[in-house]
């Protein structure tokens, strides 16, 4: 297969890129995103913003490289975050979204703080000490209401008072702070991904005070297209319940919109179906072996959905549940005997094999590293896989996938663990078949 490097410093601004995603618009539009990390490779604290590239030839070559988050920061310490993508297409309303988790200065998924950092209005709150202020549009007010005579907050959240600066509220040096947790950002492209929107707070809506840590489960989301959830979109989260002391209590699920992305709802976990032996999992209790995280879910036949988890069990199998209300609640929860993992993020999507609908997952196959890229493809909905293939022997790490059309999917990948670069290859449907 043909290899593209689409991100590396050659093409941006920084040494370490991470955590693909990609689509295609129904104008034949490829957008790919990742991670622009410039202080280490390593998740945050850390700067990140989001970038993206687009395609007009189906992958065969690319625009240059954009920016569709800038966040703040000149210093690994003292630096916010734009953390971990999913875009999904809307063909309903012809909108590619992007969802990602945000955090300020110093802020990882390790010790973020419980809460939403937003009112019910989606205002956001800021802090000077315990004092709490609430943030509308460039202007600050006090608890009673009141507007905070001398402020202006600029959108990138400079702060100004009486004519001076006083630093970023995303940052240490800012005199008012935003809440130091995740908050989870969306924004969206109306033109193909050559503009974005500024970002929008979604927590409000999706988060519960208990929650600490909230973001994407990378990759990408889907829009429904049969059945009783037809045009809902849906993206995979994932959410932590315990503030500090490096202690990790992770469930995933869904979160999905009705109206195209103007109002956001929060499913249940499988943590809150599911049993454990005999008794059932607590997601504000999840024992280290319960613990799911990043997922990806497809549309199977009338619009029920499927969910592949990365997960934390002892087995070392990508883990598999069922919806039949549109992300609502999950049943059937299992590990899947032929997805070895090795707690690594998945990839899986649906495509065409000769008028069959055909499942294509991707992953690291292998029960211990993230080594062996391994493509497998299913015409039963990831029930069984019928064949494989070895794409990258060796390291392999992150991916995503899109139907590219004509029995050919984009694979977009991180090939090795410096995470300098990030791959595009094109494959065909006869090629993962091949046993050559």
């Amino acid at each position: 297969m043909d290899i593209q490097t689409l991100f590396s410093k050659e093409s941006g601004r920084a040494e370490n890129y991470r955590i693909p995603s990609i689509i295609k618009t129904k104008s034949g539009v490829l957008v790919a995103c990742a991670d622009e990390r410039f202080f280490t490779c390593r998740d945050n604290p850390n700067r990140i913003d989001k970038v993206v590239r687009r395609s007009l030839d189906n992958g065969l070559t690319w625009q240059e490289q954009t920016v569709a988050v800038e966040e703040v920061g000149d210093s690994m310490k003292d630096a916010s975050a734009a953390i971990d993508p999913c875009m999904l297409y809307d063909d309903n309303s012809d909108t590619i979204f992007m969802l990602y988790s945000h955090t300020p200065a110093g802020i990882g998924i390790l010790n973020c703080k419980k809460g939403i950092g937003q009112d019910g209005d989606g205002n956001l709150y800021l802090y000077d000490g315990k004092k709490r202020y609430t943030l509308k549009g460039e202007k600050v007010f006090d608890k009673d209401g009141k507007e905070v005579e001398g402020y202006v907050v600029k959108e990138n959240g400079d702060l100004i008072y009486n004519g001076e600066s006083v630093g970023n509220y995303k940052l240490n040096s800012g005199r008012l702070k935003e809440l130091r947790t995740s908050h989870l950002c969306i924004i969206s492209s109306s033109d193909d991904g050559l503009t974005w929107s500024q970002p929008r707070n979604i927590s409000y809506q999706v988060k519960e005070k208990y929650m600490s840590f909230f973001g994407a489960g990378p990759g990408v989301g889907i829009t429904v297209k049969e059945g009783k959830y037809k045009g809902r979109i849906i993206f995979p989260v994932y959410y932590n319940v315990v503030e500090h002391g490096g202690i990790l209590m992770l469930s995933a699920c869904v979160i999905y919109s009705d109206d195209h992305g103007v109002t956001w709802h929060r499913g249940k976990s499988p943590n809150q179906t599911r049993k454990h032996g005999i008794l059932p999992v607590n997601h504000r209790l999840v024992m280290p072996n319960d613990m799911i995280t990043e997922a990806q879910l497809i549309e199977c036949e009338g619009g029920r959905l499927k969910f592949f988890m990365r997960n934390h069990s002892s087995k070392r199998l990508i883990a598999t549940a069922i919806s039949d209300d549109g992300g609502v609640t999950w049943q059937d929860y299992k590990h899947h005997p032929q997805l070895t993992h090795c707690i690594c993020q998945c990839s899986v999507i649906v495509g065409d094999d000769g008028g069959k609908p055909v499942t294509i997952f991707l992953n690291a196959a292998d029960s211990k590293v993230r080594h062996n890229g391994v493509i497998r493809l299913s015409y039963d909905y990831g029930e069984t896989f019928v064949y494989s293939k070895l794409i990258k022997e060796g390291e392999f790490v992150y991916s995503s996938m899109v139907w590219l059309g004509d029995g050919k999917v984009g694979i977009l990948y991180e090939e090795n663990m410096q995470h300098e670069e990030i791959k595009f290859a094109i494959l065909t449907i006869d090629e993962i078949k091949d046993k050559a």
